[in-house]
């Protein structure tokens, strides 16, 4: 049963089930993490590049061509979330140089119906350096994005010396599941 099932069901919705501090799926722990040694501070040059919202697709057709590529960075992705963290940080740059970089150029976000300007929210997307992209491989761009963000939040794991392990192992399930997410999109499933 899962801990999600745990969750719904009556007995597993006490208390003491509920925070259950056990390793899953031999995911890396707040120990392990932290006994592995300090992460490098951010480079200058990371950001968070996302597709503008009105360019998600429910699905993405992709040709044979893509669908193994993508189907290898997601599985690379999948065994990365399973490994130590020093060698997943390598694992992950390795998937973010294969996906390559994005586009650098700055779209104008919509703000029709929003109380901010669309100076406020290129402001706002500067500050928390989050490039914003109108894509024309929308499956990279989401799958790039998903590869920075399990990157930088296991950068920031590796920092965070009073995180409890139970939230690293939530997180890391999370990408997980956001990783199959994608791939059923894509048309990939299963990835293992």
């Amino acid at each position: 049963m899962s801990q999600h099932q745990r969750a719904l069901s009556p007995e597993g919705s006490n208390e003491e089930n509920r925070f259950d501090d056990t390793p899953v799926h031999n995911k890396v722990t707040l120990t392990e993490v932290k006994a592995s040694g300090q992460m490098e501070e951010p480079t200058e040059e990371t950001w968070l590049d996302l597709p503008l919202p009105g360019k998600l697709p429910a699905e993405t057709p992709l040709s044979e061509i893509e669908k193994r590529r993508m189907h290898g960075v997601l599985s690379g992705l999948l065994d990365a979330l399973a490994l130590d963290h020093p060698a997943n940080v390598g694992q992950l740059g390795a998937l973010l140089a294969d996906l390559g970089k994005a586009t650098t150029e700055r779209l104008e976000i919509d703000t029709t119906g929003l109380p901010i300007t669309p100076f406020q929210a290129t402001d706002y997307d500067r500050y928390f350096r989050v490039n914003r992209q109108s894509v024309d491989e929308p499956a990279v761009a989401m799958v790039r994005s998903l590869v920075q963000t399990v990157h930088a939040v296991t950068q920031l794991f590796a920092r965070s010396k009073e995180l409890p392990a139970v939230h690293v192992r939530r997180q890391m399930e999370g990408f997980e599941s956001h990783a199959h997410l994608l791939a059923r999109t894509f048309g990939l499933e299963p990835l293992r």
